[in-house]
């Protein structure tokens, strides 16, 4: 006989009562990397037109457009930093949970079941730092992809090698 009951609310496991593991201090330096190329980059644009163009609204807009490109990068390391403060993972029995994000944070739940396949990555700085990236790739197109940066090697390998064993118990 078919039935369908109530599932109280209160009963459901708590996601956020998981202690989650920190991802590696050393991505920190990844992430700073990252920021110190793109507004170099930015920084070395704005005197190149300075420099090269010749027109007086460039040389009165180039201090503005400065003070703002710095702004935005104050802005863009103590934000990066806060938000890095809010990564973590954990796996369970059933799932893999990824949570990021200081001013959108967002918390991904990824079960095993529905895993596709994996691949660990390193970047040139990443290999230096002996880090990693763990990609879970899931069934699907509905954006389910989940990537955790800043895994120390060693972990990252550990737990492509433990998704690997639970991916192939459901096949």
């Amino acid at each position: 006989m078919f039935t369908n009951s109530e599932i109280k609310i209160e009963n459901l496991p708590k996601a956020e009562a998981v202690s989650l593991n920190p991802i590696s201090k050393s991505y920190l330096y990844i992430i700073s990397i990252n920021i110190a190329i793109q507004y170099s980059v930015l920084f070395g644009l704005l005197i190149l037109a300075h420099v090269f163009i010749k027109k007086e609204w460039v040389s009165s807009a180039f201090y503005y457009a400065i003070t703002v490109l710095l702004l935005l990068f104050v802005f863009q390391c103590v934000i990066s930093y806060l938000s890095f403060k809010k990564r973590g993972y954990a796996l369970r029995t059933q799932d893999i949970i990824y949570a990021k994000g200081w001013l959108n944070h967002q918390r991904t739940t990824v079960p095993f079941i529905r895993i596709q396949h994996l691949e660990t990555k390193q970047s040139f700085i990443a290999k230096k730092l002996k880090l990693a990236s763990l990609y879970v790739y899931t069934a699907g197109e509905s954006g389910g992809d989940l990537s955790i940066s800043g895994l120390p090697i060693d972990e990252a390998i550990n737990i492509h090698s433990l998704l690997t064993s639970k991916i192939n118990e459901h096949v």
